[in-house]
């Protein structure tokens, strides 16, 4: 029950705590702590398939099932790994990724928990490893990114696309008169 089958090698992977994150996330958290488990979780998935598709690197969220009453699958949501670990924790499942990713040639894994126990374990197995805090700075990071980009497209794309730049002088000047006739 592996991620890693028909890996991208030259893809990066991103496995995420997922519980950790939301428990951390204030826009999360509120739903989080609130048992409202199902809210936080799709609104974390889709953060990370946004921060998947700028950042370029494959994501993997893993939810302790012991949590969300599901039992033991994966799911994929628009090219991210949703798994929920019914029969280990998700700790423990992510320990075994890692190695596994590893194992089969994957050239970084980064692992997300602020769980320090988690993060020695991980970095053991060789991932690097961020913290919650780091994640959500880096998703918000990539926000300003593409406002930034519309901001930009925008801006280029309305130049030349106004109409009074496309029209002969002549038909300006007629609509200019038919105007200040109405």
């Amino acid at each position: 029950f592996s991620t890693s089958q028909g890996l991208e090698t030259a893809s990066p992977v991103l496995l995420v705590d997922g519980y950790n994150v939301c428990g951390y996330w204030a826009k999360l958290k509120k739903h989080f702590m609130n048992g409202r488990l199902n809210i936080a979780r799709q609104r974390l998935i889709d953060e990370l398939i946004t921060f998947s598709m700028l950042r370029e690197v494959k994501v993997v969220v893993v939810f302790d099932a012991l949590m969300s009453g599901q039992p033991t699958h994966k799911e994929n949501f628009a090219g991210i790994d949703v798994v929920f670990t019914g029969d280990a924790c998700a700790d423990a499942w992510i320990e075994k990724e890692v190695v596994a990713l590893r194992d089969d040639g994957c050239p970084k894994v980064w692992f997300v928990t602020s769980d320090h126990h988690q993060q020695h374990a991980a970095n053991g197995a060789g991932a690097f490893v961020w913290s919650s805090k780091a994640l959500v700075s880096e998703i918000k990071a990539s926000h300003k990114e593409v406002e930034q980009m519309l901001r930009e497209h925008r801006s280029s794309s309305m130049q030349g696309k106004l109409l009074k730049h496309n029209l002969d002088s002549e038909v300006v000047e007629a609509l200019k008169d038919l105007r200040d006739k109405l």
